[in-house]
């Protein structure tokens, strides 16, 4: 079509740390979704600060006279049994769910000194879930946990001192427990470092490593650091700028579900930046796109759509719309 071109703002340039997750961010506070139950749809981009209870391993597969042979071990002070009861009242395994229980069994675990009780314990402390919200005393856990080694502990301690929640706000301290966690590979923590390195945030601003901590999170399938990548690849931060390359990377976080990326890539399709331009491709992204977005994002997405549909011919919208709605399906059936 010949229509004239209507110039859509380029991609979103915020370095948004989150991706997709076990529930939303509101605030410093977050909603913890205790059994970590995901959604059949599409979600955003956002995902919880403080990371989900640690469940207890195989015992859902256990038989009931097993099940009785961990409370009775429980009750005898075995730690590791004490933090299977404790998880059989959370998730409501063979025992009505009880909280007030879960937490309990967790303290009495905690005490003996286990990590995940105490990682776990720090969790329902932050959220108020089975005790009162107290984020002082989940940062002692998170503290406790994470001095042996727990890297989920040392992530969400991180996330503590980032967010001043339950501490003073200590960027330098973030990215220490950043570092332990993402040195034993943790993709979170690795987003999170890489996003410290490039915004100068409790460390010198180094583009280089921003790039090796995005890119090892990346590999791993961490939408967040991928979308990143594409934002460094097309400002040329650490790296030669490179469309194609920023498209790439924003395709990849865009079939996970990321939902600026998923909005980044119909501004390519439709710019022909880094792509053909290709407005039934562009219309498709955006439609996945604000299907995932906050009504905010969906409102400023909707300016491109319109931009499209005064370009492209009805059958070219139903297209669009068609490819669209099979990929929702697609993704909706492997969540």
């Amino acid at each position: 079509m010949n229509a004239t071109r209507i110039r859509i703002p380029g991609a979103t340039r915020r370095f948004w740390p989150f991706k997709p997750g076990i529930g939303r961010r509101v605030g410093a506070g977050v909603i913890i979704a205790l059994l970590g139950v995901a959604s059949a749809q599409a979600v955003d981009d956002r995902q919880p600060s403080f990371r989900q209870l640690r469940p207890a391993p195989d015992l859902a597969a256990k038989s009931r006279e097993q099940l009785d042979q961990r409370r009775k071990a429980a009750q005898s002070g075995d730690a590791r049994a004490q933090f299977d009861l404790g998880w059989m009242y959370a998730s409501g395994l063979d025992v009505p769910r009880d909280y007030d229980q879960a937490v309990m069994w967790w303290q009495k675990a905690a005490a003996q000194g286990l990590a995940d009780a105490q990682l776990n314990l720090g969790i329902m402390y932050q959220a108020g879930i089975g005790v009162a919200k107290d984020s002082a005393r989940a940062v002692e856990w998170y503290r406790k946990a994470a001095e042996q080694g727990d890297v989920t502990a040392a992530f969400n301690l991180g996330m503590a001192y980032d967010e001043g929640v339950g501490v003073q706000r200590d960027a330098e301290q973030a990215t220490y427990w950043w570092r332990k966690a993402a040195e034993r590979g943790d993709a979170l923590a690795q987003n999170y470092l890489g996003r410290a390195y490039h915004d100068g945030d409790g460390v010198s601003r180094d583009y280089s490593l921003a790039l090796l901590w995005y890119r090892r999170a990346a590999d791993q399938g961490d939408a967040q650091s991928q979308s990143n990548l594409g934002f460094m690849y097309q400002n040329g931060e650490g790296v030669a700028q490179d469309a194609s390359q920023a498209v790439e990377w924003w395709r990849k976080a865009a079939e996970l579900g990321h939902a600026s990326a998923q909005y980044n890539l119909a501004v390519a399709y439709h710019n022909g930046e880094g792509v053909m331009e290709d407005f039934v491709e562009s219309h498709k992204w955006v439609v996945i796109a604000a299907a995932n977005a906050s009504e905010d994002r969906q409102r400023k997405y909707g300016l491109l759509r319109e931009a499209l549909v005064q370009k492209m011919t009805p059958d070219q919208i139903a297209e669009a719309e068609n490819r669209a709605g099979r990929w929702l399906d697609s993704f909706g059936r492997k969540r």
